[in-house]
């Protein structure tokens, strides 16, 4: 496993940059976050409406992941615009060498497969530079369009997971894709 406690990566695509997120970004976060309240209801501890002061609290949350090397946080940007239009994040578990992926996206966003473009960058990334053997996803049933994403980006169907996590006061199942070292491409 790399250490990027002094360098965080940088990621460039072929239209996106995948940095860290920063105090600067707070503005675009909070704006992009806010765009639908879908991400309430797909992501955990995303309230709606989403405060500065929730970004101001997750930010250290943020940096402490990635100086103990436990997550890795990249403010997803447009390179023309340079701003902040989505996050897309691996949650390491070092023991097994493996990442939950989660990821979000501004609405204005959707549709232009900046999602796949940034999933397999960051797929890249955990199996190149984390040397990690495989990396996974779940989405709740009723979010197809993240399923389209994994698929797209080269993960497999792994399981259903019946009610998996109790979320907005209802046991929710969730289908989890994955991909290992091996099969990435």
């Amino acid at each position: 496993m790399m250490n990027f406690m002094n360098e965080f990566p940088t990621i460039s695509t072929e239209r996106l940059i995948l940095s860290r997120p920063t105090l600067e970004d707070m503005d675009d976060f909070v704006l992009q976050i806010n765009s639908t309240e879908d991400f309430s209801k797909n992501l955990f501890n995303i309230p709606f409406p989403y405060l500065k002061e929730n970004f101001e609290q997750w930010l250290p949350i943020c940096d402490e992941g990635i100086e103990k090397g436990t997550s890795y946080r990249f403010a997803i940007r447009e390179k023309e615009a340079g701003k902040l239009i989505g996050l897309i994040g691996l949650h390491i578990d070092k023991t097994h060498h493996k990442a939950e992926l989660g990821y979000w996206l501004g609405k204005d966003f959707w549709g232009k497969g900046y999602l796949t473009e940034t999933v397999k960058a960051v797929l890249k990334f955990g199996f190149e530079e984390l040397n990690l053997n495989k990396i996974y996803a779940t989405h709740f049933l009723y979010n197809p369009a993240s399923e389209k994403v994994m698929k797209k980006a080269g993960m497999q169907f792994e399981s259903l997971q019946k009610q998996e996590y109790f979320h907005d006061g209802r046991f929710l199942d969730v289908n989890r894709y994955s991909i290992l070292k091996d099969d990435f491409k």
